[in-house]
């Protein structure tokens, strides 16, 4: 009987031993990134062979625990679509069945709080239409599912989290984050693929508890020692806990791609190193998810009286970093936010327009990510400014992709400065309407120096592209850093007088060949030009410009810039073309 008793025992023990562990993520109602190979993993028995089943193609992968009990596979997926299927994983005698797996798009949505909101919102904090979103999610069953997980301090590597696959239904969809709901439902309607979000946020964390202890460990002020992490009060401040507990445990799940909307707890004297570490950050998921391509869209930080202070600069530094990280990093970009808040928002961290925040988020991913040109890819750009008198001409990149400027009047968020340094509200004067330029002016400020556009935490704008992408805030000064502007109307003039004479044909402008003969005289009354033989005009010239209000081209008459360039050559240009090379 002893015998018998013992030999029961040791089945037992043995069927526990061989029990198959896996983490909630791999399980039921997971989604598998479509076309690639997706990795899968889990625990068994040391040294155990573990086989994975996929019903789709009937194939079988195999690998071996390691002394640890870890094993993981990357398995073949084909073309995502909303027949849902079955995984099996076997291992001795044992088999585990996972059920109602769809293939499709898989995003991780990370950051602190503002991608942690939900779509029910915060107390006190709504998001908009959250009602509608909530009555109508059924329609999305079997299109949309989220991993939410929860907030895990770990001060080394934490292997499980939990957050489990959740389908779109009126009771799962008010705790899904938000930002990520809106963005997910543009995908599947436009891809016609399940789409997958694995929601990892949490709210207050700064980037660098999203790192590594020894990258941390490099940053001056920080001491990334679990001891001098746990005597921080409040967990949200901890650097390196969120890469431990948070990415970790999801760190092998095969994404598309990262939605990141973080930075607000790092609106300090921090935020000016903010595009260092986050290039760092993608840097490390890129390694760490062996997609060296992983592409990355940020959300800017949206107006907010950062420390009480309408007027500080604490947040236009972080925003001014997050594009500066694009910019200087491959397959990553940003979604300017300056337009998405209510006036009464000011002291509200949490906007409620978070639907547009995630269709925002959708189109640069349906353009650049999956190649579908309908969708804006960019918006109206600051490419430069130049001062005409009291006016401040600014310049834009990409305002013809962008189908021109948004508005015409009304436009907010301006502000200029003159020699002494203080900025105030700007005037945009009428432009034309596809012109790559705004014009600005301030009847406080005669001779403009600088000029700026939403850069103070709290100075919300309207102005974007007709693609419904907005115009992100600038600076064309370095004030805050101890550089003053030079002072246009101190500049000597150019030489310029004389007779210049030039030719050209620009394909460009599709204009038949172009010839000028510009007699450019200077008296004590100022400056004229006289063009082609035409009647001598006004004209301006602020050091190395000089503005010809009136220029025939093609049938048109259009202002032009006569330029002395740094080589020392001289050309007309036309709203940033070059239109020809003149010679004296």
């Amino acid at each position: 009987m002893k015998r018998i008793l013992a030999a029961l025992a040791l089945i037992a023990c043995t069927t526990l031993q061989a029990q198959i562990k896996l983490p909630p993520q791999v399980g039921d109602y997971m989604v598998l990134q479509q076309k690639t190979r997706a990795n899968l993993w889990g625990w068994a028995d040391a040294g155990k062979t573990v086989t994975v089943t996929t019903s789709w193609n009937q194939q079988k992968y195999t690998a071996k625990a390691g002394a640890d009990g870890a094993w993981k596979v990357a398995v073949a997926t084909p073309e995502g679509s909303f027949q849902e299927h079955t995984v099996s994983i076997t291992s001795g005698k044992e088999t585990v069945t996972l059920q109602h797996v769809l293939i499709g798009e898989v995003w991780l949505g990370s950051g602190q709080s503002n991608m942690e909101m939900p779509v029910k919102g915060f107390d006190n904090c709504p998001v908009e239409g959250s009602q509608q979103e909530i009555a109508l999610a059924k329609r999305y069953k079997g299109r949309i599912r989220f991993a939410m997980l929860p907030k895990n301090e770990a001060y080394e590597p934490l292997a499980v989290s939990e957050g489990s696959w959740k389908e779109s239904l009126p009771e799962n969809v008010p705790d899904f984050g938000a930002a990520a709901w809106f963005f997910a439902k543009n995908l599947t309607e436009v891809l016609e693929v399940p789409v997958g979000v694995i929601d990892n946020a949490w709210g207050g964390s700064k980037i660098e508890g999203w790192l590594p202890r020894e990258i941390v460990a490099g940053y001056p002020g920080f001491d990334p020692s679990p001891e001098a992490c746990k005597k921080i009060f409040m967990a949200m401040s901890r650097p390196t806990i969120m890469y431990y507990g948070q990415w970790a445990p999801i760190s092998n799940y095969t994404f598309k791609g990262v939605l990141w909307y973080q930075g607000e707890s790092n609106g300090n004297p921090d935020g000016v190193n903010y595009s260092d570490r986050m290039k760092t950050l993608i840097g490390l998921w890129r390694k760490e998810s062996g997609n060296p391509e992983l592409p990355v869209y940020q959300v800017e930080l949206a107006p907010f009286a950062q420390n009480d202070q309408l007027d500080g600069f604490e947040f236009p530094i972080v925003r001014e970093q997050q594009h500066k990280a694009a910019r200087e990093t491959d397959n990553c970009w940003v979604v300017s936010t300056a337009d998405l808040v209510y006036p009464y928002e000011a002291w509200q961290v949490h906007p409620a327009q978070k639907r547009q925040v995630g269709e925002r988020l959708s189109y640069l991913a349906l353009h650049h990510t999956y190649g579908i040109q309908t969708f804006p890819g960019v918006a109206p750009t600051y490419a430069g400014m130049e001062v005409e008198g009291d006016k401040v001409i600014v310049n834009f990149a990409h305002v013809r992709e962008a189908g021109g400027f948004n508005r015409l009047e009304g436009i907010e968020g301006f502000e200029v400065c003159g020699p002494d340094l203080v900025f105030h509200k700007a005037q945009v004067l009428s432009t034309n309407y596809y012109m790559p330029k705004i014009v600005v002016t301030s009847p406080e400020v005669p001779e403009p120096v600088a000029v700026r556009y939403c850069f103070r935490n709290w100075l919300p704008g309207n102005l974007g592209g007709a693609n419904g992408l907005a115009v992100a805030p600038f600076r064309s000064d370095r004030i805050l850093e101890g550089e003053v502007p030079v002072n246009p109307a101190t500049l000597p003039d150019g030489d310029f007088e004389g007779v210049w004479k030039g030719s050209a044909r620009n394909p460009e402008l599709g204009t038949e060949p172009l010839t000028a003969t510009l007699d450019i005289v200077h008296t004590a009354e100022g400056w004229t030009c006289a063009v082609n033989g035409d009647k001598p005009q006004k004209v301006s010239v602020r050091g190395d410009k000089l503005s010809i209000p009136s220029f025939k081209i093609g049938g048109a008459v259009l202002p032009v810039t006569m330029v002395i360039r740094p080589e020392g050559s001289v050309w007309l240009e036309l709203s940033g073309y070059s239109l020809m090379e003149v010679k004296r």
